[in-house]
């Protein structure tokens, strides 16, 4: 994917989620005017929705119908576990 109908946004995913992912830090691309919601089915990760997955841009919470922007930082957070 590239041109200008193309968003870069890096993503970090933490705990049991950047485990399954393999990685916690990458850089990941979709075309313009994308949602959180189209870069996690991107991501192959749409279960994470039912298991009470979190998202923040750039360190705010959001929603997952948030429209990314170019460079943006999408951080993915699982549901914290323990007890």
């Amino acid at each position: 994917m590239n041109g200008v109908d193309t968003l870069h946004v890096t993503v970090l995913a933490f705990g049991p989620l950047a485990e399954e992912l393999e990685w916690k830090r990458k850089t990941c691309s979709l075309k313009m005017h994308s949602t959180v919601r189209e870069m996690v089915d991107s991501l192959g990760i749409r279960e994470w929705f039912d298991k009470g997955l979190l998202c923040a841009i750039n360190g705010t919470q959001c929603t997952f119908e948030t429209e990314l922007q170019p460079n943006d930082e999408l951080a993915l957070l699982p549901p914290v576990s323990g007890g």
